[in-house]
């Protein structure tokens, strides 16, 4: 999967219809929220959902996690499928079908991510670098990694001062649940373990740019317990489900069995995942929400002149 993302990525680029944005994916969420509001939409930030509300089988709001409740005439939920199916709707609205999809789909790895701050320009080193380590590390009972991808973000600025770099090091896990348990298990070799990997990446970056160790400012390491605490993805899964000789990219459905004016959006139905299946699939159920409403669906071009969808 990883070679196909690769030359997809190289086509993208190469037609113009892709590249890195300045910034990162916050200038990319930053633009997005921006004409969000500008269209009269409202975003509430902190504010976790309790339950998807339903009346005679409608979805009709959401109860947050300090009792509001929010009022709506269609729920759209971009949220983690599994959560949205069997914990906001508590498992009254899925089938057979829905049931055996979460429980033999193959979803995306979970990963750990070492953070790191370097005192030091590192413009001279290539942005994308693997290294080879002189001992496997084992991640976790599952996981043995032989090495390590570094990426060195010298090439955007607003990620370190002048004369700093940011190096973050992408760690795939096959077995989250050992860093759940951990987590809650065992607080002190939780950060033990954590420490352990973020030395082993130090350690490999350190024999290819000898001394760097010493101009290290700051570390932070996410597992995928800290993936689960954040965005509360299923499994930890980093983008979704899985493509497969059997699903390929083809999306999920967007509704759920016996249950009106509702969707689903983003990574858990599109398999793949990224920001582009969260874009595709939020411009579909749009455009199914304006046709059931009787609503026209006409986009705006780049120039702003309305144009047909």
């Amino acid at each position: 999967m990883s070679v196909i993302a690769l030359v997809f990525m190289f086509a993208w680029m190469s037609r113009k219809n892709a590249g890195y944005p300045i910034g990162g994916s916050k200038a990319v969420v930053r633009l997005i929220v921006e004409r969000f509001r500008a269209l009269g939409g409202t975003l509430r930030l902190m504010a976790k959902a309790d339950e998807i509300l339903v009346e005679n089988n409608v979805a009709v709001g959401v109860r947050l996690a300090d009792g509001e409740t929010i009022h709506a005439d269609w729920v759209i939920s971009a949220a983690d499928g599994h959560a949205t199916i069997y914990d906001l709707l508590g498992g009254k609205y899925r089938d057979e079908a829905i049931d055996q999809f979460y429980e033999k789909q193959q979803v995306f790895p979970s990963y750990l991510q070492v953070s790191i701050g370097v005192a030091q320009d590192l413009s001279a080193e290539p942005g994308l670098l693997s290294r080879c380590m002189t001992e496997p590390l084992r991640l976790d009972p599952e996981t043995l990694l032989h090495d390590v991808p570094l990426r060195i973000f010298h090439y955007d600025p607003t990620f370190a001062p002048p004369g700093k770099t940011a190096v973050t090091a992408f760690l795939p896990t096959y077995n989250y649940a050992y860093w759940l348990d951990l987590e809650r298990s065992d607080t002190k070799r939780y950060v033990a373990e954590k420490q352990r990997v973020a030395e082993a990446v130090i350690a490999t970056l350190d024999r290819r740019m000898p001394g760097i160790r010493e101009r290290i400012e700051t570390i932070d390491v996410s597992t995928p317990a800290s993936v689960v605490r954040f965005t509360g993805n299923w499994k930890g899964s980093m983008e979704g489900f899985l493509p497969t000789p059997g699903t390929g990219f083809g999306t999920r459905r967007q509704t759920l069995p016996g249950l009106g004016r509702f969707r689903m959006v983003g990574q858990w139905v599109q398999p793949g995942g990224g920001l582009p299946s969260g874009l595709m699939t939020a411009r579909a159920a749009i455009r199914a929400i304006c046709r059931n409403d009787h609503v026209p669906f006409v986009p705006k071009s780049a120039s702003g002149v309305d144009q047909a969808a």
